[in-house]
């Protein structure tokens, strides 16, 4: 199967392929692993002896890889996370397999990123996305070439600029609308969700907000709350708001308590507090690319109590 799957993609990538092996190969993608996928594209992707195909099939072909590939939720280890999100990076750039967001066919996808990983996308308007742990991402780019995303967790955005299609975001009952803009949104929690702009300008609406709209610069950082159906706009600290993008785990004037939710949503663990006394005590602090065993022996040296892991458990006494 894999010999006739690398023929006809060969055929695909060249521009010589009839519709019975185009539906033929179309087939095939259903039934293969990512991974295998992934092997056939590298080793044809530096491939054009022939004469471009029409964009049409190349644009059905596209399509079909997107669903393929990103509906199925990225639910592995980091290894797999990562060659799904090179898969996508791929598609997107070495094969050529350019698109014009004004002809490009409808399209959705779902990328979930279980707690402890962090992977990167490129989605098919160019734009990037990094998606941290514990997220889900929902993907629709209508035949009118509307980009529209629904997150649910945490997410750093690059969006490709596009003055006729806007970019919008939706996070529990409000709408973030862009054009071209970096900017992050944390949505871990519905009742209080934070955008942090890097670059450009966003705006905030959506029918949590009853018909207003907020405007944002970049450094500002808006805070709404669900259950005053209001946006609080401040100056953002992208140390602390962006840091996790850089492998950071970032906390200012967190009670204990909050630093060991973001500890089992960082690396994906379950953590049992057994001494309920320092739970309230306030934190401000710092750890760059460090294991949760480093980060708890800080936590440790600081707070004098122990700790026991066992596989994903851990247990503070």
């Amino acid at each position: 199967m894999a010999s006739q799957l690398e023929r006809l993609y060969k055929k695909y990538a060249s521009g010589h392929i009839c519709s019975e092996e185009f539906n033929e190969l179309r087939d095939m993608i259903e039934g293969i692993s990512n991974e295998c996928l992934w092997n056939v594209m590298l080793s044809n992707s530096g491939e054009d002896v022939y004469e471009p195909m029409a964009s049409e099939m190349k644009e059905m072909i596209r399509a079909r890889l997107w669903r393929r590939l990103l509906r199925t939720r990225l639910k592995s280890c980091m290894r797999y996370v990562a060659a799904a999100a090179v898969v996508v990076v791929l598609i997107a750039g070495s094969i050529a397999l350019g698109i014009n967001s004004r002809t490009v066919p409808s399209q959705e996808f779902t990328a979930s990123i279980p707690a402890g990983s962090r992977t990167n996308l490129t989605l098919p308007d160019r734009s990037k996305v990094q998606l941290n742990s514990a997220s889900e991402l929902d993907f629709e780019w209508d035949t009118d070439g509307e980009r529209t995303v629904r997150l649910n967790g945490e997410a750093y955005f690059d969006v490709a600029k596009d003055r006729e299609h806007t970019f919008r975001v939706f996070v529990s009952d409000i709408e973030v609308e862009v054009h071209g803009t970096s900017f992050n949104v944390n949505a871990y929690d519905d009742n209080n969700i934070t955008v942090s702009l890097v670059s450009g300008k966003v705006s905030l609406g959506g029918g949590g907000l009853k018909g207003r709209k907020y405007f944002m610069e970049p450094g500002e950082k808006a805070v709404y709350s669900r259950a005053e159906g209001s946006v609080r706009i401040s100056k953002a600290d992208m140390n602390i708001d962006t840091g996790w993008t850089r492998g950071d785990l970032v906390f200012k004037s967190k009670r204990l308590s909050e630093v060991i939710a973001m500890i089992e949503c960082r690396y994906g663990v379950e953590i049992d507090v057994k001494c309920d006394s320092l739970t309230n005590d306030m934190l401000t602090g710092k750890f760059s690319n460090e294991d949760v065993d480093d980060v708890l022996a800080s936590l440790s040296d600081m707070y004098k109590f122990r700790y026991r892991i066992k596989k994903n458990r851990i247990t503070i006494y």
